[in-house]
This record gives C-alpha cells, structure tokens and sequence, in this order.
C-alpha cells in the first residue's frame, strides 16, 4: 500500500464522518462495526474494480484505524475486478518477484523437499498453472490441521502487508478464523521488555520445507521483534508462532524470551474470531493483525479463495 499523507491533509473539515469515524467524503462505502469486536468493521456498497482516489483514501483510512475489513453481502468479484481493486491501494504481492516465487511453490506442491504441512497441503490446495490469480483450498475429504497464530508469508524476506481471504463456499456451521492485535501488545509491552527486544530480530524458516536439522540453511527470512508497519510506522509485536528463535542470542535465551513475548501476546492482544458466510471477503492489515484457526473436520465445506494481497 503506497504511502499517504495523514488524515487531516487528505479529508477537508467538510467531509461527513461514517458511524465508526472515518471521514467518508463522496466515497459511498458504508461502515458499520462488528458487535463485540475490538476491532475491524463491516463494509457495504462497494463496486469492484479501480476504486477512485476517494474510495482508495478511506479504505486506506479503514484499515489504519479497524485493521480488518469484512466485505458481506456483494458479489463476488473476478479475478481482474479484485487485481485492479487492489492495485488501487498498493503492490500487488503477485507483482513482486518474492511474491512469484512464493506463490510458485504453491503451484508445484508436489517437486523438492517438503515438511508434513506440505505433503497435507496437497490434498486441498489448488493454483492456476500459469501463476495467476488466487489460490484455492478445499480441505472437504480430508480435513486439514491446526493453523498456529502466524502472519501470511512471514517466512518471506518482502513483508506483505495486506492479507485477502474470501469464503466461497462454506457450511453454515464451519470452523472460525481467529484474529488477534499486536500493535496493542506492543504498546503494552514493559519498559525492560521493550528495550530487551528494541533491536532483535527473529529468524523464519518456511513451513513447507523440512526444518533446519533435516535441511541446513541459517534462515529463509528475519524479521524485527518489534517491527514497523512501512506506511503507517506503527509497531507490532511481530512475534508469531513460526519464528525459530531470536537472532544472536543463544537457544535456551532466546526460547526463554520469545515464551514470555508468546505470553505477553496471549493475555494482552485484542482478539476478534471470524464466523465465516458464504461470500465475505475479509482484508487485513498483515503486519498488526495475527491469524489461527482450529482443525478443520473432515467433510466439513470450506472452500476459501486466497488473493496474493498487498506487498510493502
């Protein structure tokens, strides 16, 4: 997502608030906020495809200040409509060569080494050969396993920066999507804490290869502890479930204090859980935002679209 100026440069004192404060303009989004929620907010009235300077302002607007956007009731777009959406509001990973790449791999699921994500994901992960569009995942048959609390391609060198998830199909019962705010845990973190961390990086190692111990290499990506978003500046608490350790620290060390970072986010993170409805699009913000969900059982419909999204 490109850089903006701030909010009272780009919204004149004449531009009409939405109910959940954003100053909406000529923009015929309407908002309204999720019941309970400590953040993100419903969003209706959208045409898709290049949105105009407007829409593209408060949605940049929306997703500083709610960080989860979820789209219900619209139909559902094509490819192209989604593709040029979002290029109104930033890079789209899929034009990035790191994005190639990653998604590339989803393509050839079944070549190179590979860990048991890997070999599972086959089964219900589906790509276009040609490296276009979303990815398809299906897990009905099988069922798929536990998706621990991560941020999307956090094993990637590129931070992407905006996450799209879409429910195609879905049973009207299904295993929610969870989320969680780790701006606020940064914010909250101790002053000792902070300054233990202020300058740390975690190493990431890509979960569909095998670990280190089987496949040598120091790391697929590092990133900062506490890492700042690259448009808005604001810090996260970038610690997910799939960093290895701390770099330059020693093991037991830096085990020891990624479990109380761990903990910290467990009892200080705002959290919001996803019912999904066939047809809603959520967007995220991907650097604050954290995402799990539980095993998915086997039969159960779930049938997701997941859009590259937006690089830094």
């Amino acid at each position: 997502m490109s850089s903006v100026p701030d909010l009272d440069q780009r919204f004149a004192s004449s531009d009409r608030l939405s109910a959940v404060g954003l100053p909406v303009g000529t923009c015929s989004l309407q908002f309204h906020r999720i019941p309970s929620a400590p953040f993100g907010v419903e969003v209706a009235g959208l045409s898709w495809g290049r949105p105009d300077a407007d829409t593209c302002r408060v949605v940049t607007a929306a997703l500083r200040s709610h960080l989860l956007l979820v789209f219900r009731g619209q139909a559902s777009p094509s490819e192209a409509e989604l593709d040029d959406f979002l290029r109104g509001l930033g890079r789209l990973v899929l034009e990035t060569e790191d994005g190639r790449d990653h998604y590339q791999g989803h393509i050839f699921m079944d070549k190179g080494p590979e860990s048991v994500l890997k070999k599972e994901m086959r089964a219900y992960q589906h790509r276009a050969e040609d490296n276009s569009g979303s990815t398809f995942y299906d897990p009905m048959a099988t069922g798929a396993s536990e998706l621990v609390w991560h941020n999307d391609q956090s094993h990637r060198p590129m931070l992407k920066v905006v996450s799209v998830l879409e429910a195609v199909e879905f049973d009207d019962v299904t295993v929610p999507t969870q989320f969680r705010d780790t701006y606020v845990a940064a914010e909250t973190l101790a002053g000792d804490s902070r300054a233990e961390i202020a300058h740390r990086q975690g190493i990431y190692y890509n979960p569909r290869l095998p670990p280190p111990g089987e496949m040598p290499r120091a790391a697929d990506a590092m990133h900062p502890l506490l890492l700042a978003h690259p448009h808005s500046r604001r810090q996260a608490l970038y610690v997910n479930d799939y960093v290895d350790r701390i770099a330059g620290v020693d093991r037991r060390d830096s085990d020891q204090v990624l479990g109380s970072l761990r903990a910290h986010l467990d009892c200080s993170a705002p959290s919001y859980e996803h019912h999904w409805r066939t047809g809603d699009i959520v967007i995220w913000d991907n650097i604050g935002l954290q995402h799990r969900r539980d095993p998915i059982p086997a039969g159960q419909r779930r049938h997701m679209r997941q859009h590259g999204g937006i690089a830094e």
